[in-house]
């Protein structure tokens, strides 16, 4: 009888001991598929964020501007040009001290004063005063590109400044060129050593030049 107990009571044992097993180790799985879980789903954000094709950045393009902003400026004499017509080439004379100079560049005016801006990114080479046409600021861009702005007063910049796209360099003057206005600006452009028309380069690239 006493022996019947102890096997009963062995037997109790073993059972329990077997269920805490059961669990135990059902627990230990479990709790491995879920850190398996985990790292994969991390694995494949992972794998998602390496994978995503970023957008590529552009660089912004930047265009020759024009040396103002100003609406109420105005041609005065234009860029003169040895295949224009023959009127053509008249208005793009400039008479001073009773001779007639072909014009290298273009005269804007205005019936009010206006700021003189850099058409591009650039160097200033040059800040000097001239008996006929004022102040003269002259700039040096990439790609061999010259630009010179006379007439100008109120100077902003000195030699050896940098200077960005559309920053003001000055203000418009007065020149012994023409009298039609007090507000003159002066503007030329020099291309791999000669002066061309800045009309047919605004808003182009310095690389577009030929």
């Amino acid at each position: 009888m006493k022996s019947n107990k102890v096997k009963e009571i062995v037997s109790v044992s073993v059972l329990v001991i077997a269920v805490v097993g059961i669990i135990g180790l059902t627990s230990m799985v479990s709790k491995n598929i879920f850190l398996s879980s985990q790292s994969d789903n991390q694995s494949y954000v992972l794998k998602d964020i390496v994978s995503v094709d970023l957008p590529v950045v552009n660089e912004v393009v930047k265009k020759i501007e024009r040396p103002f902003n100003d609406e109420s400026v105005n041609i005065q004499i234009s860029f003169y040009n040895i295949a224009d017509s023959k009127e053509q080439q008249e208005r793009s004379l400039i008479l001073y001290d009773n001779t007639y100079m072909p014009s290298t560049g273009v005269l804007y005016s205005s019936d009010k004063s206006f700021d003189v801006l850099a058409i591009s990114e650039g160097k200033v080479e040059e800040v000097l005063e001239d008996e006929t046409f004022g102040t003269i600021i002259t700039i040096k861009h990439n790609n061999n590109l010259t630009t010179k702005y006379s007439s100008i007063k109120d100077v902003k910049v000195q030699v050896g400044d940098t200077v960005n796209s559309g920053e003001i360099i000055g203000t418009s003057s007065v020149n012994k060129v023409s009298s039609v206005s007090e507000n003159m600006l002066l503007f030329e452009m020099i291309y791999n050593g000669e002066y061309v028309n800045p009309e047919n380069y605004y808003n182009k690239e310095i690389k577009e030049m030929n």
